[in-house]
């Protein structure tokens, strides 16, 4: 009986090791996936391709100086880490052929000329020193709710125009695959879009984010056309919706030096990272997530 008890013994120092050794692996399993998840790795990344359209280009009717140059970039980005990225997004500009950001529609009125426009509690456009009766997507308003700057363009990216100056059309050196996500944006013709994410004012609402969301993507890498507008306000967005952003400038080009210069230090300012593309190297891993933080 001794003997047996003593057996007993040694059986149960041995099963509360092993159980103590369980308990430590388990342990350090949890501790290494809360580090995984603390350095990135189970970050999902999408890459974010804005407006890289007809009408931008040097044959459109509001060509990007130098816009072309940033196709091959965008496209050896696609080539280099196509599996880094969990979803690549473009955005698309469509305009109905009146779109109030349109000069042609403000009598008096040049390209690039500054004016307010004005809405009511709902959103909706209205009638005013700068809009005038018969623009059909305006009305008299009781009460005035928000006043929006908007630069008046030449009429460009016009939806469903698929050549010309005005066409709205992906370039088509620009590389494509079949499940690219396409985001149509400014397609409101009383409110103009420079974000992929929302209108100019908060107003509208594309559906960029909730499709982030569903897909589980918490880090975006952003290029395209243009710098100090619409990649400019899409980054600022991304950023403020919580996504941990990227703006990656050599894969940009701006309309003008001096708001190009202002807007990336807008960005940096407010925390968005900007970068070139050879550093992505060092921030994505073939499984989508950023291999490091910056």
């Amino acid at each position: 009986m001794a003997s047996c008890g003593k057996q007993d013994t040694i059986i149960a120092w041995s099963c509360s090791k092993l159980l103590h050794g369980f308990s430590m692996m388990t342990w350090r399993l949890v501790m290494l996936s809360v580090l995984c998840q603390a350095l990135g790795q189970d970050d999902k990344a999408a890459l974010i391709i804005i407006d890289v359209q007809d009408c931008f280009l040097e044959s459109g009717t509001l060509p990007v100086p130098e816009g072309k140059e940033v196709i091959p970039v965008i496209n050896r980005i696609r080539s280099a880490y196509e599996d880094a990225f969990s979803m690549v997004v473009l955005s698309q500009d469509w305009h109905c052929s009146d779109h109030v950001s349109f000069a042609s529609q403000h009598p008096g009125h040049r390209p690039f000329d500054e004016v307010t426009l004005q809405y009511d509690s709902k959103g909706h456009l209205c009638t005013s020193s700068s809009v005038p009766p018969s623009f059909p997507y305006a009305h008299a308003c009781s009460q005035v709710r928000y006043n929006i700057s908007q630069s008046l363009w030449p009429d460009h990216c016009i939806m469903n125009v698929t050549s010309g100056p005005t066409s709205s059309a992906i370039d088509s050196r620009l590389t494509r695959k079949p499940n690219d996500e396409i985001i149509l944006k400014g397609n409101d013709c009383e409110v103009d879009s420079y974000s992929a994410f929302n209108s100019n004012g908060g107003l509208r609402h594309t559906r960029l984010h909730r499709l982030l969301q569903r897909n589980n993507i918490s880090v975006v890498y952003v290029v395209g056309l243009a710098l100090d507008y619409c990649v400019y306000y899409t980054s600022l967005d991304a950023h403020s919706l919580g996504y941990k952003t990227y703006t990656v400038a050599d894969a940009t080009r701006g309309i003008a030096v001096i708001s190009t210069q202002e807007a990336v230090a807008d960005l940096k300012t407010k925390g968005v990272h900007v970068i070139q593309s050879s550093s992505l190297a060092g921030l994505l891993s073939v499984s989508g997530a950023p291999a490091a933080s910056m």
